[in-house]
């Protein structure tokens, strides 16, 4: 019997435990999980570069960053530091986050397909400058951002998605990136592990509350 392989873990810094974030990076690496990705809570670009001096080998990567909170050719500095300094380790994820966040920080985007497509388009004008940048993953949730992350990115990643409606979802990417160990394909899942499982569901539950009622997810 083959040994299971260990998932990527999601990690944040939230104030007051950051160092105990890093280490808990170094951690993660020694014991051979997968990967770390880091969402925007927290400043996971920020999470990011403290990993990439961290560590030494472990995969990790932004899931996501908000494409609205910086300049394009900002990001594009930040991610070709990054994919530097970690040898290549690092994976640029973004996305357009949600309405409520939007409104808190006076956002007024655009279309969300014409608003990725134009980012990336910026962010890739800005490695003339930055030099070379680390591969770049969409946050999906529809067909159509999921077509666009085979045609312009290097992988794909859900919040939250129904595993059991995952092939669904991935038959939006063609072939060879479904099966292509080029592509990126992850879904951040979840997971609240003791003894007592209700209790562990009802924390998911208050978790998955707050996403569900997101207009995205709706």
């Amino acid at each position: 019997m083959g040994v299971a392989r260990k998932p990527a873990v999601s990690l944040a810094a939230v104030p007051g435990r950051r160092k105990a974030t890093v280490e808990m990076a170094k951690r993660l690496e020694e014991e051979g999980f997968a990967g770390i990705y880091c969402p925007s809570l927290g400043d996971g670009l920020g999470l990011c570069e403290a990993i990439a001096l961290a560590t030494r080998t472990i995969p990790f990567g932004t899931s996501i960053a908000n494409i609205y909170t910086r300049h394009a050719f900002d990001f594009a500095q930040t991610a070709a530091l990054i994919h530097e300094l970690s040898g290549g380790r690092f994976r640029f994820g973004v996305g357009v986050s949600h309405g409520p966040t939007h409104d808190r920080l006076g956002i007024k985007p655009g279309k969300p397909l014409e608003d990725i497509r134009r980012f990336v388009q910026d962010v890739r004008a800005g490695a003339k400058l930055a030099g070379e940048l680390p591969p770049i993953t969409l946050a999906t949730l529809r067909k159509k951002m999921t077509a666009l992350s085979a045609e312009i990115a290097q992988g794909a990643v859900w919040a939250n998605a129904a595993r059991s409606h995952m092939p669904k979802s991935l038959e939006a990417l063609p072939a060879a990136a479904r099966t292509g160990a080029d592509f990126f394909v992850g879904n951040m899942v979840p997971t609240c592990i003791d003894a007592d499982r209700a209790a562990a569901a009802a924390v998911n539950r208050r978790t998955l509350i707050g996403y569900v009622k997101l207009p995205n997810y709706q």
